[in-house]
C-alpha cells in the first residue's frame, strides 16, 4: 500500500487546483450563456442553473477528496508511534490477555510517575526493547498532551521531520480551524448562486414560463405563470 503523501501548500494542492478552476470555468461558461443572442432567456436560465449545479458538485467533490488524502496522511503518521496496548489482530484469546495486561500494568506504573521517572521508563524501554512500557509512557504522553516526549521520541525514531506540526494541523483542518481553513473557506465555497438559479427553480416546470414572469396561485401548490407567452 502507497504511503500517503505530505500535502503541500493550497497553491501547489491538485484539490484546490480543481476548486479554483470550477470557478473560473462556470464564470466564463455563465457569460458566455448569458451573452448569447440567440437563446430564449428560459433557456438561459436552465443553462446556467446547469453550470451552477455542476460548479457546486465539482467544489464539493474537490473538498472531499481533499478531505480524505487528510485523513489518509493523519491515520499513517499516528500510526508511526506506538500506542495503546497493539495487540495484533490474529493474536490469540490467551496471548491476548498476557499482552494487555502487560500493557495495564505498564500503563499504571506510568501514570504513578512524574515527568522525570515517565522519561527515564521510556529509556529504560528503549533500551531492553520492552514494547509494553514505550507504548504505555507514548500512550500516557499522546493523552496527557505531553508534546516534548512524543517530539523526542519521534526525532530519534522517526524519519519525519515536524511530526507533530504536520499531525497538528491535519487535527486542526480536519477540524475545521486553523491557517488550511481559511484556505479551504476560500477556495471551496462555491461561488454565489446565480438569480437564474433562482428563477429557473420557480419555473423549470412550466414549459410557458419565462424568467421575471409572475405566478399565480390558483390551487395550494399549483402556480400558473401568465407572462411571456
Amino acid at each position: 500500500m502507497a504511503i500517503p503523501q505530505p500535502l503541500p501548500h493550497a497553491n501547489q494542492d491538485p484539490d484546490h487546483a480543481a476548486a479554483r478552476a470550477s470557478k473560473e470555468t462556470f464564470t466564463a461558461a455563465a457569460r458566455a450563456v448569458r451573452e448569447n443572442p440567440n437563446i430564449s432567456n428560459r433557456l438561459k436560465a436552465q443553462q446556467v442553473t446547469d453550470l451552477y449545479d455542476t460548479h457546486v458538485k465539482e467544489t464539493a467533490q474537490a473538498y472531499e477528496q481533499l478531505t480524505n488524502r487528510r485523513r489518509a496522511r493523519l491515520e499513517y503518521l499516528e500510526a508511526l508511534v506506538p500506542v495503546g496496548p497493539g495487540i495484533p489482530a490474529d493474536t490469540s484469546p490467551a496471548d491476548r490477555a498476557v499482552l494487555m495486561t502487560a500493557f495495564r500494568t505498564a500503563l499504571d506504573k506510568v501514570q504513578d510517575t512524574d515527568r522525570d521517572g515517565r522519561a527515564r521508563l521510556l529509556a529504560e524501554a528503549e533500551r531492553f526493547g520492552d514494547d509494553a512500557m514505550r507504548r504505555a509512557v507514548l500512550t500516557s504522553a499522546l493523552d496527557n498532551g505531553e508534546q516534548p516526549t512524543i517530539r523526542d521520541w519521534t526525532a530519534l525514531h522517526l524519519d519525519q521531520k515536524g511530526y507533530l506540526d504536520e499531525v497538528g494541523g491535519l487535527r486542526e483542518a480536519l477540524a475545521g480551524r486553523g491557517t488550511d481553513h481559511l484556505w479551504d473557506m476560500q477556495d471551496f465555497k462555491p461561488l454565489p448562486k446565480p438569480q437564474e438559479a433562482y428563477q429557473w427553480r420557480l419555473i423549470a416546470d412550466d414549459p410557458n414560463a419565462q424568467p421575471g414572469d409572475r405566478g399565480v396561485q390558483v390551487r395550494p401548490g399549483v402556480v400558473t405563470f401568465r407572462g411571456n407567452r
